[in-house]
């Protein structure tokens, strides 16, 4: 068996953990566009709540009032809440990203070793076939 066969378990083993890394990096994307929609959602409909209150013209007592302000604040913290949600998951979105990049660059990396002793053991083996051949030619020379 040659070194380069040796290293086929190290090459799946890598290729493998590249993908789990990349599926990981897929899964939070998602998870990040999600709450990125609810959001967005959240702020247009603040947006439509209050566009909605401004054109119907009426008079509010202060009990409807407080009513109002105390809805609005509400909904403000929540939209907080979900900004911060999805700041967090924009940062789990980085560090998946970065380990996928690790797994990434280590991959290239056993890949290329594997490569360059496929290359190595090639020139390895037609050396030895020249040489094979050489002493081939020069027994039937001296017969």
């Amino acid at each position: 068996m040659t070194r380069s066969e040796r290293l086929n378990p190290v090459v799946s083993h890598t290729d493998k953990k590249e993908l789990q890394a990349l599926q990981a990096v897929a899964v939070s994307q998602n998870e990040l566009e999600m709450e990125q929609v609810k959001i967005d959602q959240l702020k247009s409909y603040k947006a439509e709540y209050l566009n909605k209150q401004s054109m119907t013209g009426m008079v509010y007592s202060a009990i409807d009032l407080q009513e109002f302000n105390r809805f609005i604040d509400q909904l403000d913290q929540t939209i907080k809440q979900q900004a911060e949600i999805v700041e967090l998951r924009r940062q789990a979105l980085d560090s998946k990203r970065k380990i996928w990049q690790t797994n990434r660059i280590n991959s290239k990396v056993i890949h290329k070793v594997v490569n360059n002793l496929h290359k190595s053991e090639r020139l390895q083996a037609d050396k030895t076939e020249q040489k094979v051949m050489d002493e081939f030619s020069q027994r039937k020379s001296l017969k």
